[in-house]
């Protein structure tokens, strides 16, 4: 019999944990020739959501939890969740029922198909704005013309993963994750497969657009220097339109005299350069705030509690 890890990072999600493990369970049980393990990971939760999971590990064995000193993000709940797995096959996937467990049928057949990876995409999602929905489409257009890593429109964190692909990933530990790019980094077989997202029916999300605006450009900055080369590429093309201007404004010198210059060009010219400048120390910054914090060697993570300890323990006692 294989097993698999569910790998569920969990914020505020006191309201509908438990109806996503009741939900889950009745897929399980359609899936009788694979072992299933849940681990949950509470990434600093504001709310009762450490609760809920203790109550959960204690009404179902094979619910694992982690528990963190604060919010570290989705990222490092999910390279938590993922160094603890020893499964066969490792889902990540989120708390909210957005990612239905309905697909791990066709995830665990694209494995055995021998596929590495199933990952998910979707196509339409219900109530999203088209803003929003702009914006996104514009991420991944820019990610794949400006990365080494590819991911089509849509491409969700929710997958199924060899144990493989899975040691691979714990390789990279990066601080500054982007694990989108990361799992299309490390390369293997990925079959995708689409589906239609709803909206969540319990709790609230806690990605808002400027959260999904960062997140936008770490996975650019994590994955490429191309806004490095932008600023150096626009600094030389500009130094060299500066060298015709000077010599188109001394041939006017010396054969017509000398003119005064406008006020509007002179405005233009300071703020254009101005506004570049500003935009160039601020892609610098990004780069070389990545640089100070993988320098500064912290952990991704600490863990406050976990029921994996309670199980070490009593290994070691016995």
């Amino acid at each position: 019999m294989k097993t698999i890890d569910l790998v569920v990072p969990c914020y505020n999600e006191e309201e509908g944990l438990a109806h996503f493990v009741t939900e889950t369970n009745k897929v399980i049980d359609t899936l009788p020739d694979y072992r299933f393990r849940y681990i949950l990971v509470n990434d600093g939760s504001r709310d009762k959501t450490y609760l809920v999971m203790k109550q959960l590990a204690r009404r179902y064995d094979n619910i694992k939890y982690i528990s963190f000193s604060r919010n570290f993000g989705k990222e490092a709940a999910m390279y938590a969740g993922l160094q603890h797995t020893t499964a066969d096959y490792v889902v990540v996937m989120d708390a909210d029922l957005q990612h239905p467990p309905e697909v791990f049928p066709q995830m665990i057949a694209a494995l055995e198909e021998g596929y590495d990876c199933c990952a998910t995409k979707r196509d339409e999602r219900e109530g999203e704005s088209f803003f929003r929905g702009a914006f996104s489409k514009l991420f991944f257009k820019l990610s794949n013309k400006l990365t080494d890593v590819k991911n089509p429109y849509g491409a969700m964190d929710y997958r199924m993963m060899t144990r493989q692909m899975v040691d691979s990933i714990l390789e990279l530990s990066e601080v500054q994750r982007f694990s989108k790019g990361i799992f299309s980094w490390v390369g293997f077989d990925t079959k995708w497969i689409s589906f239609k997202t709803v909206d969540r029916r319990l709790g609230k999300t806690s990605w808002k657009f400027s959260s999904l605006f960062r997140y936008a450009i770490d996975g650019i900055t994590c994955f490429s220097v191309a806004p490095l080369r932008f600023t150096a590429v626009t600094g030389a093309v500009i130094f060299f339109i500066s060298l015709i201007y000077i010599l188109i404004t001394l041939v006017q010198t010396l054969f017509f005299g000398i003119t005064t210059p406008g006020y509007v060009t002179t405005m233009s010219a300071v703020l254009f350069l101005g506004g570049l400048t500003e935009m160039s120390i601020g892609i610098l910054g990004e780069y070389i705030g990545k640089i100070y914090m993988e320098a500064k060697d912290r952990p991704i993570y600490i863990t406050k509690f976990s029921n994996f300890e309670e199980e070490n323990n009593e290994e070691q006692d016995g």
